[in-house]
């Protein structure tokens, strides 16, 4: 599973929660990074902060499509702006999913279980 956030302190804690359900995670500082490092790593779902500088989610998200390699990875938006915009500028980029910073973790681990039927073991 990659994380992808410019907030490296809120991303290490979604990643340790993460972990604590089995997933294996790796984070990424920012949107510029994630894009440069997109073809390293392959991982079976995406969870994307929206608003970094530089190059914002909706930039990742949509060189991620770019890639072959990312074509069928399910893309979650992270996001604590609100879901209707993110939703109709997340539709051109290409994002599967959107969930709300702020909320419980619920809505995110279900929608992890829903975009990823094989569960934890190698996310």
């Amino acid at each position: 599973m990659l994380i992808v956030d410019d907030d490296r302190a809120g991303a290490e804690a979604l990643a340790a929660v993460l972990a604590l359900k089995g997933f294996r995670t790796e984070v990424v500082d920012g949107g510029s990074p994630a894009c440069r490092t997109t073809s390293a790593l392959i991982p079976h779902i995406v969870i994307l902060d929206i608003e970094m500088p530089l190059c914002d989610g909706f930039a990742v998200a949509a060189a991620m499509r770019e890639s072959t390699e990312f074509t069928v990875v399910p893309i979650i938006a992270y996001s604590s702006l609100d879901e209707a915009e993110v939703i109709e500028r997340g539709k051109k980029a290409q994002i599967d999913a959107f969930c709300r910073k702020g909320n419980t973790l619920n809505c995110l681990f279900e929608l992890i279980e829903y975009m990823t039927p094989l569960g934890p073991v190698g996310s």
